[in-house]
């Protein structure tokens, strides 16, 4: 089982998951010297609620320690993606063109770590337009992309509190 922890824990957690009729929206692994933190972000139809996710890491945890793919002490955490979820995949990030989007890059472009304004398009092969704020529109390879964050959008409430 080679690949990054994400990898290896996908490959075991998917099935498991998948058979609970819920999908694997997405891993995240943040290591630590004493203890590091496993997100497994889950999403279906109908939504997520708490008890689905109590459920899912009641299966999970055991099918982890047995696996023993992490050797630190971890604390496992199973979620929605939420409102302002992380786009995993390219396809993940088709389904958002036209909503404000935040990026940070591995290797920065024009001076620039992060963006945040509209994705415009995501190419066949793999680049993603966005519409930044400040630079305007900026071209990224996808593989650059260390983090990609839907920005929520909510309704204007006409009763805005004033300042002051």
């Amino acid at each position: 089982m080679a690949g990054t922890i994400e990898e290896k824990v996908a490959q075991l957690v998917t099935p498991l998951i998948e058979s609970m009729g819920v999908e694997v929206w997405g891993i995240r692994y943040h290591g630590g010297n004493d203890h590091a933190i496993l997100q497994v972000f889950i999403e279906s139809e109908d939504g997520v609620n708490a008890d689905k996710c109590g459920e899912i890491m009641d299966v999970l945890s055991p099918a982890l320690d047995t696996a023993d793919l992490i050797s630190p002490k971890y604390t496992l955490e199973v979620s929605s993606p939420g409102l302002d979820r992380i786009l995993f995949t390219l396809e993940q990030a088709k389904a958002y063109v036209g909503k404000t989007v935040k990026a940070e890059l591995r290797i920065p472009m024009q001076g620039r770590h992060k963006l945040q304004g509209t994705l415009t398009e995501i190419t066949q092969d793999g680049l993603v337009k966005i519409d930044d704020k400040i630079s305007g529109l900026m071209e990224v390879s996808f593989a650059n992309v260390s983090v990609a964050r839907v920005v929520p959008e909510f309704p204007s409430n006409s009763k805005k509190a004033t300042k002051g």
